[in-house]
């Protein structure tokens, strides 16, 4: 990425249902939820070929798949954080956790786009199922595993233990 570009998404918290014109937009300022983001959304669209329309958005509405996107990027880094035991910002993450994160995100908007199309599916003549939630695969855990912390070389996490050399009085008996 270049310096010009930036990872800090500001995304409108403003839910009404009617479209504003750019001019009321600039009239009034919604609040806004700044989300530190470790890629682009610009990424995400590119590496999985999206356009609005393959979510219901009307064809050239790129900012409200922007703003989807933000959210599920925003989601799917506070999985893999919970998942490494770590605290990433964008400033922090390696390149290959980056990586993962591009395709957790590609693997929920594949979940999406196919919960549109057909939320069932045929298994043979007579089962039909549901399609299945789990974006998070296995091969995404297994390129996690470098990062995941591990508790037990935590220098924080330090016991102590007193030796003093004189046995316990267990019988209840004295130490003279």
């Amino acid at each position: 990425m270049t310096e010009e570009e930036t990872n800090v998404v500001e995304t409108p918290q403003n839910n009404d249902e009617t479209e504003e014109t750019p001019q009321q937009q600039e009239e009034e300022t919604p609040s806004v939820n700044t989300v530190d983001l470790w890629i682009t959304t610009t990424s995400v669209i590119n590496f999985h070929g999206l356009k609005p329309k393959q979510f219901g958005l009307e064809k050239t509405n790129t900012t409200g798949l922007e703003t989807m996107l933000t959210d599920w990027i925003s989601q799917c880094q506070d999985m893999i954080n919970k998942y490494t035991d770590r605290n990433y910002t964008s400033s922090t993450v390696p390149g290959a956790v980056q990586n993962v994160l591009l395709r957790l995100v590609s693997n929920m908007c594949t979940l999406a786009i196919q919960r549109r199309d057909s939320p069932i599916i045929k298994v043979n003549d007579w089962n039909i199922t549901t399609l299945p939630s789990d974006i998070f695969s296995d091969d995404l855990k297994e390129d996690l595993k470098p990062f995941i912390k591990n508790s037990s070389n935590d220098y924080s996490k330090i016991g102590f233990f007193a030796i003093t050399g004189k046995d316990d009085d267990i019988d209840g008996g004295s130490n003279c």
